[in-house]
């Protein structure tokens, strides 16, 4: 690699950096804001676990920002490269254009690669073990489960209403005890509390303090004449089942959570009993076309940049928006034809590598013969 090689490559790698960091944390956020709003205001899981759930969305994340990223830095180097007449000069020196974008060509294949293991084994993977993981975090946390303002449903037998939460302890709590009609059959209020997750063995203990309870009449619940005075205790222990709870949170995997390899074996595992398994093959050449989305941008953000003549960011920025844009669109449409075999999805979804790449190719092609700069 010569000096003028190292230098094209160096400006790349620069503003590779920081276009896949300002896409990541977007892409980040986007995926994950509902459920960690929801777990950080509604259920106040302290922050410190919710971010370190993040983590396992890295790879998923990153097999969308390393070919954005790629597309974006060619367009801003290559732009302002152009308008400085550098790559002219450059040109004039003795290198063709080919050789210049060497380096950078050879660094898209790479990312590609990399993005190809991601796709085919860790980010499905991780991408359920997040789910799981929030849902798991959700209910490890004490106050998760017995959000404050609201009446609690999620106990069979149970209604439970707590004013206040703050990590393990309650505050102005009253808990129904309900029959099987749904009725109230007693009411038990304490001043204070503490819960204890037994998540294992799914079940939850309260321990209630200054209890003071009221007895309903089986027979006649609903009537305020028939409510009788029940055992007021300091201290207080209630085992609550919650495997409904639990039960629910169960995450399943669904077809973007499975690897190449289980893809694959279950590819087979329908074609042997006669089932069309169309979806999964649309999924399965997903993986790669998508993994192979670095080397396309690249190819075509490297003429546009140089044709475009500009400097400015925001020019490069909306360029790199549109193109990904027309891509991932052609990618929806193959998956939205996934049920329809006829159509071939599985060729369409590898149309957008294609048109990139030939489009690319006859613009770096014009641009190295003809000298259009």
């Amino acid at each position: 690699m010569n000096i003028l090689q190292r230098y094209i490559a160096r400006q790349i790698v620069f503003t590779l950096v920081m276009a896949v960091g300002v896409f990541s944390a977007i892409l980040l956020t986007g995926n994950a804001l509902k459920q960690l709003l929801e777990l950080l205001a509604t259920k106040q899981v302290p922050v410190g676990p919710v971010l370190r759930q993040l983590l396992y969305l890295v790879p998923f994340v990153m097999t969308f920002s390393l070919p954005m990223g790629m597309m974006t830095a060619c367009l801003l180097v290559f732009s302002r490269l152009s308008a400085d007449n550098e790559i002219t000069a450059m040109r004039a020196c003795g290198q063709s254009f080919w050789q210049l974008i060497a380096p950078v060509l050879v660094m898209s294949f790479l990312l590609s690669l990399v993005c190809l293991e991601f796709n085919l084994q860790e980010a499905p993977l991780l991408k359920a073990a997040f789910r799981e993981g929030l849902s798991r975090l959700g209910l490890s946390h004490p106050t998760a489960l017995l959000a404050p303002g609201r009446f609690n449903d999620g106990f069979p037998g149970y209604l439970i209403y707590v004013s206040k939460s703050d990590g393990e302890r309650i505050s102005d709590v009253t808990i129904y005890q309900l029959d099987v009609n749904g009725n109230v059959v007693q009411k038990i209020r304490a001043t204070h509390g503490e819960l204890h997750p037994d998540l294992p063995r799914k079940q939850i203990l309260i321990t209630l303090h200054n209890v003071k309870s009221e007895v309903h009449d089986p027979n006649d619940p609903n009537n305020p004449q028939k409510i009788h005075p029940g055992v007021n205790a300091n201290d207080e222990q209630l085992t609550m089942d919650i495997s409904q709870m639990v039960d629910a949170k169960q995450v399943r995997r669904d077809t973007n959570h499975l690897t190449f390899t289980e893809l694959v074996a279950a590819i087979v595992s329908l074609k042997s009993r006669g089932v069309n398994p169309s979806p999964y093959i649309v999924r399965a050449h997903r993986q790669w076309a998508i993994s192979f989305s670095c080397l396309a941008f690249a190819m075509l953000a490297i003429p546009f940049g140089v044709r475009s003549h500009r400097r400015e960011t925001s020019v490069g920025i909306v360029w790199a928006l549109a193109l990904a844009l027309a891509y991932y669109f052609l990618v929806i449409v193959a998956e939205a034809l996934a049920n329809r075999p006829n159509f071939f999805p599985e060729i369409i979804v590898w149309l957008p590598n294609f048109i990139f790449q030939a489009l690319g190719i006859a613009l770096i092609y014009r641009i190295s013969r003809v000298g259009v700069i």
